[in-house]
Parts: structure tokens; sequence; C-alpha cells
């Protein structure tokens, strides 16, 4: 039962961290957390997606800028083109000269056998009203990107505070275990002489033996825990698994500054990041229909135009090579006159999807305004909880010492002191469960009012 137990301190899930360098030990939270902030996949995935999001802007926007391409080529005109055309040659023979033999009709070869040209273009966007939202709508991007780091950063420091304090509370239950381990082995000295002289009998003796020992291994798989709990906060922040790692041990007047702190009992809305997210995508949604209204108006575009040709006969040299330049510059409009309904579908499409993103709103509000209340009642729970757990392991530990004591002067049995040991294990247990529960629902707390990133602080 009680190493079953152990499962009571839980271990938050966690996100895969690439290795690093040990910091030295021992180590703060506001260390864990750095280390965790700098190495999180998530938060580097996230900015890399901020990167990216620039980069989309920067393309949009490049697209309002002037376009210039370039262009040249060379051809070898094997086989000419020819057209057909009367022979007008007819008209100025004499009759005589005409046959029945006379084509009325001849072929006559386009161009010469060499043909080049070498220009470039420039587009200009003077109206596009689609492309000027597009570029809203990049700029909307990237601080979705922002926020969304910010998210992953608040999900890294709940995870990584929450071991952390998980694994102080698994060693502060291990201090405790020993303490009791040493009564036990004092206990049984005492035993083991009055044993010697005939004084108590063998099963007694053993009995209090086999309890020792299964304390012993009860500590030692909580050993083993704890350091699964360093492992995974190993992992949590990027350091090397065979690298070995030490915590600041439990600071009390700490968990009551913080847990008392009243920067904690004040919620708003617009802190939260997900709420922000929500307005962000409300932002896109509007945009999104902006972009269906505009496929309906006009788009106009200044464009010019310049080349420099060339012809040959043969390869750009002789008597029949020739160059000559063209330039031209224009404007183009194009207006959209109908496109069967399908704009004014994709603006009904925009205008539900508003609806919706209303609703979510809404939706979220309750949703975060019950989380924030729900954490301040469990931090108020937890905290009669660790009171009433403290005063428990303090009367077990009075309860062992008397049984203890009565049992030497004869007037308690073996079971009374056996039973008083395993009161004693369980009140110790359930006070570092009721420890940690603390921690994490202040932790909650924190998240729930969107003061979690201050964990960073001091």
């Amino acid at each position: 039962m009680l190493f079953l137990s152990l499962s009571l301190i839980s271990i938050p899930i966690l996100c895969f961290a690439q290795q690093g360098e040990i910091i030295e030990m021992p180590m703060t939270l506001q260390m864990c957390l750095k280390s965790a902030m700098d190495n999180n996949h998530n938060i580097r995935k996230a900015r890399y997606d901020m990167a990216k999001s620039i980069q989309a802007k920067k393309e949009v926007t490049g697209a309002l800028l002037p376009q210039i391409n370039g262009s040249a080529n060379l051809n070898r005109n094997i086989q000419k083109t020819k057209f057909i055309m009367p022979n007008f040659l007819i008209n100025f023979l004499p009759a005589s000269m005409l046959g029945d033999n006379v084509e009325k009709y001849m072929l006559i070869a386009m161009g010469t056998n060499y043909s080049a040209g070498v220009g470039a273009t420039l587009n200009q966007q003077v109206l596009n009203f689609p492309l000027f939202n597009a570029v809203d709508i990049a700029e909307t991007v990237e601080s979705m990107s922002e926020l969304a780091i910010v998210s992953n950063e608040e999900d890294v420091i709940s995870q990584t505070a929450n071991l952390y304090y998980a694994i102080q509370a698994t060693r502060y239950i291990i201090e405790l275990f020993n303490k009791s381990i040493s009564l036990m082995e004092s206990m049984l000295k005492t035993m083991e002489v009055n044993y010697s002289n005939g004084l108590v009998k063998k099963v007694d003796y053993d009995r209090l033996k086999v309890a020792y020992i299964n304390m012993i291994t009860q500590k030692d798989a909580i050993k083993n825990g704890l350091e699964v709990q360093k492992n995974l906060l190993k992992l949590q922040m990027g350091i090397d698994m065979n690298k070995p790692i030490e915590l600041q041990k439990i600071d009390f007047d700490e968990f009551e500054s913080k847990i008392n702190s009243n920067n904690n009992l004040f919620f708003e809305l617009e802190r939260q990041t997900s709420y922000k997210i929500l307005n962000k995508q409300e932002r896109m949604g509007q945009l999104q229909k902006k972009a269906a209204v505009y496929e309906s108006f006009p788009v106009l575009i200044a464009m010019a135009n310049y080349n420099f040709n060339g012809v040959s006969d043969e390869f750009f040299k002789g008597e029949t090579n020739y160059w000559y330049p063209s330039s031209m510059v224009s404007l183009n409009l194009k207006i959209p006159i109908f496109s069967g309904l399908s704009h004014t579908a994709k603006v009904r499409q925009a205008n539900y999807e508003l609806l919706k993103i209303k609703e979510n709103k809404e939706q979220l509000e309750q949703a975060l305004n019950m989380s924030y209340l729900n954490a301040v009642s469990k931090l108020e729970d937890c905290r009669r909880s660790l009171s009433a757990q403290k005063e428990n392991m303090m009367l077990a530990e009075d309860v062992f010492r008397i049984s203890e004591s009565n049992y030497s002067n004869g007037i308690a049995s073996m079971s009374d002191v056996l039973n008083a040991n395993s009161s004693l294990i369980q009140s110790q247990i359930n006070y570092a469960q009721s420890l940690n529960n603390l921690m994490k629902s202040y932790i909650e707390l924190r998240k729930a009012n969107g003061t979690v990133l201050n964990l960073m602080e001091k």
C-alpha cells in the first residue's frame, strides 16, 4: 500500500527537450525554468513558426513593390513560317505571257534565319484591395504566432514548476522516512538487547525487524521514484541524463509567502493568452470576410515594357543584321462582373464563421472564469488539508513514541507499536502529498489568472 501511495505524488506530462549543458547546483526554480524555456522543443517550434510568419509577411508586402522581370531569347528558324497570298504579279504580266500553269496564289517565307531579343518588364500594383487585405492577414498571423509562443511558454513553466515541487515533496518524504527509520533502529537495538536477556519474545523481535526491513524497502522505492522524477526534469530542461542534478531543499516559508500573496486573487480576462488568441482569430475571420468581399472589386496594374530585338539571315552579321528597340507602358484594369454568385457564398460563409467565433468567445470566457474560481477553491481546500495533515503527522509521531514507551514498560503489545508505526508512515506520505497538491493548486491558480510567467521571477 505504501509503495502504491507514491503514485499520489503526480508527475505532469512533459514535452521532450534536447540535451544541453548542466547548470550549477543546487538549482533554483528559476534556473530550472530558464533551462526548460531555452531547450523545450515545442517552444522552439513555435519560435520557428514566428520566424516563418515574419517572412510570410515580407513576402506579401513585397508583392506591393514594383515587380521587375528580365527576359532574353535566341532563335534559329529552321523552317520559316509561310503564308499564302494571291499572286499579284499576274496583274503586271501581259496576257500573252499568262498560261494555264500560272499559279493564282504564291507562298512567301516570313522572317530571317536568326532572331534574338532582350528586355525587361515592370509591373506595379496600383489598386488591389485583395492584396492590401493579405498584408493585414499576414500581420495577424504574426501576432498569433507571438501568442502561440507565450502559450507554449506558459505550459512549459507550469509543467516544469509542478515537477520541481513534486521532487522537493518526494525528497522531503524521504527525510521523514529517515527519521522514522532512525526511531525504528533505536527501538530495534533496544529490543535486541532485551531479547538477548530474555526480556522480550522472539516473535515480537522478529515482527519489529520485518517492519524495519519493509520500511527500508519502501524508502528505496521512494528514492527510485525520486530518480524518475529527476530524469523527467532533466529531459524537460535539456540536461544530459548522465549528469547529476540537485535542487534546493524545500522552503516552507517560501511556500507560505507565495500562497498567501494577494496577487493571486485577481482575475482579468484580457490577460488570458487563450482569450487573446481567440481575439486574433476573430480578427482573422473579419479579414477573411473582407477577402471574400474584395473579390468583386476591380484591380488596376501599371506595366512598362522595353525590348531590344535583332534579326539576321547570317549569325548576326552581314547586310541582313538588324537591331531595333521597342517599348510600351500600359494600365490594365480587371473588373469582375459575374462570378456565378460564388463570392456571395464566400461572404456568407465568413459571416457564419464570425458568429461561431463569437460563441467560442462567450464559451471561453465562462470556462476561464470557472477555471479561476475552481483554482481558488482548490487552493483553499489544499491549504486546509495541509494544515490537517501536518497536525495528523505530529499526532502520529506522538502516538508512535507513546506506544514504544508503553511497550517498553510492558503495558502495550507489539501490534500496538506496529500499528502506530504504520499510521506514522501513512501520515508522512499524506502530508507530503498534501504539500505537493498545495503547490500544484498554486501553480494552477497562477495559470488560471494569467500570471504563471511571473514564476520566472524570484
